[in-house]
């Protein structure tokens, strides 16, 4: 379990003390090391809790092109993407750089070969532009907050209260849900101006607004397969031995 954080303002630098203060309120996410990113109108933070990569596996991580990453997860299939990919382009042995190679060469749909569960925030080298994702299933949270200033984001809710950056004021509209489930549905949350990234969304952020959001596609939906017994146990054997071999 790591930590990430980060503001991007319309106009004007963030104060680097807000930052300090997100990066704090997730500092028990990630008590082995943390980095920075700072560009113009943006500035991202990152906890680390090191599994893989003890070494080198600093983040952020950054390519050729000056492109940076700041990631919480793990990307299960890494070690095949660093074979297609070209281990040549890769400076460290951590699964997390395998995203930004793969933005590296594929841009904005870099997510569609991952397997893995992950929250993860891309700063493009050029345009200053973050590019933040979620794993399909939405295992790991992140939570974004816009207004008038701009985009901020964050593994937890906590760390946008914490900075002041939002009021802990229940959003009433989700009342019901909350008392009958104990969670609420799709991007809204508990707090007022809170919102989830969904499961599977991939956010473009550019002048501390979001100017873009893409989402994996739907699974298809086909007529009843035509399996008799034993073939379905076998693909759904096959299946589970797969994901258990890439986690």
């Amino acid at each position: 379990m790591c930590g990430i954080v980060g503001i991007a303002l319309k106009d004007g630098m963030p104060e680097i003390s807000i930052l300090h203060k997100m990066m704090s309120a997730i500092a028990h996410r990630g008590p082995d090391g943390s980095g920075q990113i700072v560009k113009d109108k943006v500035i991202l933070g990152h906890t680390r809790l090191s599994i893989i990569d003890l070494k080198t596996g600093d983040q952020p991580i950054s390519n050729v092109r000056g492109d940076q990453i700041i990631a919480n997860g793990e990307i299960y299939n890494f070690v095949e993407l660093r074979d297609r990919l070209g281990t040549d382009n890769f400076s460290t042995l951590s699964d997390c750089e395998a995203p930004l190679i793969l933005f590296q060469s594929q841009g904005k749909n870099f997510s569609e070969d991952m397997r893995g569960m992950y929250a993860i925030a891309i700063v493009e080298g050029d345009s200053g532009e973050i590019y933040l994702s979620r794993d399909r299933f939405g295992i790991k949270p992140l939570y974004i907050c816009e207004d008038e200033k701009g985009l901020s984001f964050a593994s937890e809710i906590g760390a946008l209260i914490e900075a002041n950056i939002i009021k802990p004021v229940l959003n009433t509209s989700v009342r019901d849900q909350l008392l009958q489930q104990q969670f609420t549905h799709g991007k809204v949350t508990a707090i007022k101006g809170v919102e989830r990234v969904l499961p599977g969304e991939t956010l473009r952020i550019g002048d501390g607004k979001i100017i873009e959001r893409l989402r994996h596609p739907a699974l298809p939906i086909d007529s009843p397969a035509d399996w008799n017994e034993e073939e379905a146990i076998k693909l759904l054997d096959d299946a589970l031995m797969d994901s258990v071999a890439v986690h």
